[in-house]
């Protein structure tokens, strides 16, 4: 019968970075709600038609922020009965949802822009006070992009890192519009629309490259061959350890769950096993922040099977 140590049954703490989602989604949501109110204003004032788009999906952000401090909320709850691991994977589909709607805004951009090669008079001819609103729009979500990236990165989550781009994407809608005023001023509507389908396509890529991350986690794809290689080495560092086997890895959110089985001599005690066992969880611990559970499995190294 193969004994086992697992990491003592703990309920799990409240995210630490929860403060931190919630203050940067917080301000998001703020300063989407002015651009979208001031963009839409300007934009009727200063007689821009893609102006007024543009503080549209300004409006569709505050769907996102409502989106990302739900899920990150959620995704920061302690571990429960129902829930051993924790609720780290909110994160991961809310982060999918995030890629879908990059890729919806991509789509959006070069379907209108295609339209606007076709039919250039649809392009109206607006003002300064236009040109200086999409400037001042650019500017603001530039700035808001960087905050929520380095907030994103100081908690690693991938949800607020996905609604950092999501920002950025609305700062390139906002060249879109600068694109189009300077060409309508100066005679050659085409450039919006050709500069819309350029940041159409960065847009879907980011989209794409969130969306794919997020299935990956879901269907639980261990970890690079390189990172599975050095946690492969630390196990068969620990003194007493004969061999592995088994060795899987998964990503919960930003943790990384790993299990394996050890061989170890079978004429040590159960004692001594269960002392190799706990290094080799240590080691791997220690090995990496990402590494928060560890499952060891223990096995006489002259078992029947036991090398297979």
């Amino acid at each position: 019968m193969t004994a086992k140590t697992h990491p003592p049954l703990e309920p799990g703490h409240d995210d630490p970075g929860w403060p931190s989602k919630r203050r940067v989604t917080l301000a998001g949501a703020a300063v989407n709600l002015v651009l979208a109110a001031g963009k839409i204003l300007f934009g009727w004032i200063g007689n821009s038609q893609a102006l007024v788009a543009d503080g549209v999906h300004s409006l569709s952000d505050l769907i996102s922020d409502a989106l990302v401090l739900v899920a990150a909320r959620l995704g920061s709850r302690k571990a429960d009965h129902n829930h051993p691991y924790g609720h780290g994977r909110i994160e991961t589909a809310a982060t999918g949802a995030m890629g879908i709607l990059l890729l919806a805004v991509a789509g959006g951009f070069i379907v209108d822009a295609s339209g606007r090669l076709l039919e250039p008079e649809r392009l109206p001819t607006p003002g300064l006070v236009a040109l200086a609103a999409a400037v001042a729009s650019v500017l603001v979500k530039e700035a808001l992009f960087h905050y929520t990236r380095r907030v994103a990165r100081r908690v690693e989550s991938p949800l607020i890192a996905a609604n950092a781009w999501h920002h950025r994407s609305d700062a390139l809608s906002s060249l879109v519009v600068i694109g189009g005023i300077v060409g309508a001023m100066l005679g050659a509507p085409w450039l919006d629309a050709v500069a819309a389908i350029l940041v159409a396509g960065m847009i879907g890529r980011m989209g794409w490259d969130f969306g794919s991350d997020a299935l990956r986690e879901l269907v639980d794809t261990g970890l690079e061959t390189h990172e599975t290689q050095a946690l492969r080495r630390r196990i068969l560092a620990v003194p007493g350890v004969l061999g592995e086997r088994q060795l899987r890895s998964r990503r919960m959110g930003p943790r990384v769950l790993v299990d394996v089985h050890i061989l170890v001599d079978g004429g040590i005690s159960l004692r001594e096993a269960h002392r190799i066992a706990q290094d080799v969880r240590r080691r791997l611990l220690n090995h990496d922040d990402a590494v928060s559970d560890v499952v060891v499995s223990v096995e006489p190294a002259d078992r029947p099977g036991a090398d297979r």
